[in-house]
């Protein structure tokens, strides 16, 4: 009786373990489009884990005409875990738009609010596309950063940044 139960614990560990993908590389690096200057994506990817952590800083589509010309205001969605691998080679994940204190004051005011996904679809360890989805959600106050933010979507071609 002992040796079944432990058979069947055994059994259902090893099984989530065997269905979950493995990325066929380490992505790790700065990614972005050289054509379209002022934007970038950050794409952590924790190893032995394989959990990712990115970061898209792009401009405020709230902001399409500055006050003072060339002063864009930025916009940082986060991907911070959650999401998963569904290919070797495919990563998608639910972001986030934040705002809170800087990190050297005290206190913790910090709003996180669900925007959308992404999704990175690497071609080679070099290559990929970056699809985007992204809308505010609704009934959040005015105060919050999300508030206002007009769906926006689309899918770009990008390539990591050597330095």
């Amino acid at each position: 009786m002992f040796r079944r139960l432990l058979a069947f614990a055994l059994l259902a560990i090893a099984l989530p373990a065997a269905a979950q993908t493995v990325p066929a590389t380490n992505y790790s690096d700065m990614w972005y489009l050289p054509a379209e200057s002022g934007w970038g994506v950050s794409f952590v990817q924790h190893s032995p884990s394989n959990n990712v952590y990115a970061v898209w800083y792009t401009y405020d589509p709230r902001d399409p005409e500055p006050t003072v010309p060339g002063n864009f205001r930025p916009m940082w969605v986060v991907l911070a875990g959650g999401g998963s691998w569904t290919s070797p080679t495919s990563y998608t994940g639910p972001v986030y738009v934040t705002s809170g204190l800087p990190f050297n004051q005290s206190g913790s005011n910090t709003k996180v609010y669900a925007v959308g996904t992404f999704t990175f679809n690497f071609l080679d360890a070099n290559t990929g596309t970056f699809t985007y989805n992204i809308s505010a959600p609704t009934g959040i106050p005015s105060t919050d950063p999300a508030f206002g933010l007009p769906p926006i979507s689309g899918t770009k071609s990008i390539q990591r940044q050597s330095f």
